[in-house]
């Protein structure tokens, strides 16, 4: 390979088998990740229910390593395994460098935008660095807003202001999602907080995407109440969740914003 540092392909195989104990159990979500399998395969194996019950939808099986290990090698062959081994560790040290470039950005917008204070306690002289985040433009105020009541009317609420008529309990979705088409890298930076980043420098993409989570109230720039709506009449409360996921893509300017929803009603 020409660098030292890189694993071999028997050492990539030998930490494949050897990470875990033949007995050891894995999610389905794993098995698939990491043995290269899919669902047809999986339904081959043994496998132990854990969790789930009412309420709480259904379980999440596990199934052995070394039963998973078998499985793979007979379906890609020992070749087959090794050149997946390599894609993936490739793939992994991508991402790794794109996150510690991304994070070498966001230092610098940090001491760009920070200053320095000292202060004075019992056990001797601390330096605290308070962080500046710039405020948002009346534009970007706009858009959150706009996106916010977007997100509102998605929720399974026929509202003129997310007021008016809710489906009762049980109809309402339990996940939302909303797109925007038309969205700049300097618009998207500003929503993120970053406005001084138009090249997205700070940030990691995993394909086509940028990928962000925030807390719901902090992205949309409003207090917690705002979030939350009581339907007195038909005793039902509908409740934008605490986080939001972000997705970008500026191949295609498109920008989708993801998130649950929780519905009680009495």
């Amino acid at each position: 390979m020409g660098d030292d540092s890189y694993p071999s392909a028997r050492d990539l195989v030998d930490d494949w088998i050897d990470g875990l104990d033949p007995y050891d159990m894995v999610s389905s979500a794993a098995a698939k990740r990491e043995y290269f399998l899919t669902a047809s395969d999986l339904a081959t194996l043994l496998y132990e229910p854990v969790g789930g019950g009412v309420g709480i939808g259904s379980a999440t099986k596990y199934y052995m390593h070394r039963h998973l290990l078998q499985t793979s090698l007979r379906k890609h062959g020992a070749d087959g395994v090794v050149k997946k081994l390599e894609a993936k560790h490739k793939r992994e040290e991508k991402k790794r460098m794109n996150e510690e470039q991304a994070e070498q950005a966001r230092q610098r917008l940090m001491a760009a935008a920070s200053t320095s204070t000292t202060e004075m306690t019992h056990i001797g002289r601390v330096t605290t660095t308070t962080i500046r985040i710039p405020r948002d433009s009346q534009e970007i105020k706009n858009l959150r807003g706009g996106l916010l009541n977007m997100v509102k009317e998605n929720m399974g609420f026929k509202t003129t202001g997310w007021i008016i008529l809710p489906y009762y309990c049980g109809r309402a979705p339990k996940n939302w999602r909303i797109e925007t088409p038309g969205i700049s890298k300097a618009t998207f930076a500003a929503l993120m907080f970053r406005p001084t980043d138009v090249d997205l420098e700070s940030f990691v993409q995993n394909g086509a995407y940028y990928t962000e989570k925030y807390r719901a109230s902090n992205f949309f720039g409003v207090d917690e109440t705002r979030l939350t709506k009581y339907f007195e009449p038909e005793y039902v409360t509908q409740k934008i969740g605490s986080s939001v996921t972000v997705r970008y893509k500026p191949s295609t300017m498109e920008l989708s914003i993801s998130g649950n929803a929780e519905t009680c009603g009495w």
